[in-house]
């Protein structure tokens, strides 16, 4: 989420950073508890607040945290289960390049113009999405106000006719370890269309509603444009540079997993993430291949049916990420598009920025900067998919020793819990999960 990372990620392992920066405050603030069931539904383990939020932070910290914690569960729930898209800052970007009419211009006294946190396009649902995120101590008025955000973004939407759907996600977390104190989630959601009149009444019922819907990256084999294949490269490009940082750090960690081919046939029970264990391709497959007397390798793999993801564990966490022979060679190729085109947009990188101004005259500086940036990706917007598509369709079956320096170790069962998408991988190791 957030600003266009590729302009400022010149040196990959900024991207292994990032990822590492929002995964720590969570490991660092949460505990897993087996508990009683507070609800027939749930698993009999509650996820709180621990100690050390509770007696070792200050309200700055505890502050800090919850705008993280915020974040993390509203990606979860829009795009893990509902299958939402790629999400952008509101403060960066809206839908189909709309100008805020607010944007720059410093408020009234006594007027706001309230805005959400994020926009996306859902895939199967044909619309656009304004999210807004609250996190930790959560009140009712904390969630008032989210929605009158969700509201203030209607009103740029509306005159230009745009359907789309509101969603506010709070997560509510005391800082208390008490019985009741479980971390939760709350969602509201509601569909708008698009009218000249600049209404705000919902047109709740009329609109298909979020879940159990193609997810965008299901979907790629038929898009012959490369428009939705653009967008899933791009909402992975912190895993591609991550991956890329491995293959060039001292000690490689990278290493190729197998995944059965077919697997975008199977339906996951919630989200588009299916977990291995349910995954029974896969497994048999591996299996079966386990039973060579050769030492399993990528060539064998393809041979059975297997597609082999480039893994690596990100350092200092206990996640690994992964992707598809065929979603690494597209983002290699979007990176390498959106990093000619950000040479050739002044004052856009960070380390070419001016420093001897105001600081208001920096950030517009840098505000135009991005918005010239974002007007020449999309001037070169057809290009890039048809050559995505190209890259996307030819890299199947190529072999990884043509797009790596060196070939990784091929690993035919992980010690860790698995899981994937069509195109990507997450496993985190179950030895280093701390249990209370």
């Amino acid at each position: 989420m957030g600003r266009d990372i590729s302009p400022w990620l010149n040196r990959p392992h900024y991207a292994m950073r990032e990822i590492g920066a929002r995964i720590a405050p969570l490991n660092a603030y949460l505990d897993l508890h087996d508990g009683h069931r507070l609800h027939a539904y749930n698993a009999g383990r509650r996820l709180t607040a621990n100690v050390v939020l509770e007696h070792g932070t200050e309200a700055s910290a505890f502050g800090a945290f919850s705008y993280r914690l915020g974040m993390t569960m509203a990606e979860w729930a829009c795009r893990s289960l509902m299958g939402l898209g790629e999400t952008w800052h509101i403060e960066n970007s809206w839908p189909l390049g709309i100008q805020d009419p607010a944007a720059g211009t410093k408020p009234v006294k006594g007027q706001k113009n309230p805005r959400p946190d994020l926009w996306g396009t859902h895939h199967s649902e044909g619309r656009h999405w304004l999210i807004e995120a609250k996190g930790g101590a959560i009140t009712p008025g904390r969630l008032d106000h989210g929605w009158e955000q969700l509201l203030g973004g209607c009103t740029v939407l509306h005159p230009h006719d745009l359907d789309h759907r509101l969603v506010l996600c709070g997560t509510a977390l005391k800082r208390g370890v008490a019985p009741r104190n479980d971390l939760f989630v709350i969602l509201r959601h509601e569909h708008h269309a698009g009218t000249q009149s600049g209404s705000l009444n919902p047109t709740s019922g009329k609109g298909s509603p979020p879940g159990e819907a193609q997810s965008a990256e299901e979907a790629l084999d038929e898009d012959s444009t490369g428009s939705t294949l653009l967008d899933v490269a791009r909402s992975q490009m912190l895993t591609y540079l991550s991956l890329s940082a491995l293959e060039n750090s001292a000690f490689s960690r990278l290493r190729l997993v197998p995944v059965a081919r077919d697997r975008g046939e199977r339906r996951p029970t919630a989200g588009p993430l299916a977990l291995m264990e349910d995954d029974e391709a896969t497994r048999e497959r591996r299996t079966a291949l386990g039973w060579r007397e050769a030492s399993p390798n990528d060539a064998n793999a393809r041979a059975a049916g297997l597609d082999s993801f480039l893994t690596g564990r990100i350092p200092h966490t206990e996640v690994t990420l992964g992707m598809s022979r065929r979603l690494y060679a597209t983002c290699a190729e979007l990176f390498q598009a959106d990093r000619e085109i950000a040479e050739r947009t002044p004052g856009l990188r960070a380390e070419d920025r001016t420093t001897d101004i105001e600081e208001e005259e920096r950030e517009e500086r840098s505000t135009a900067a991005r918005r010239e940036y974002r007007e020449r990706q999309e001037e070169a917007r057809p290009i890039v998919q048809r050559r995505l598509r190209e890259i996307f369709a030819a890299s199947r079956d190529q072999p990884w020793e043509h797009r790596l320096t060196d070939t990784p170790r091929f690993t035919l069962a992980p010690a860790a819990l698995e899981a994937t998408t069509p195109e990507t991988y997450l496993a985190v190791d179950a030895g280093d999960l701390f249990r209370r």
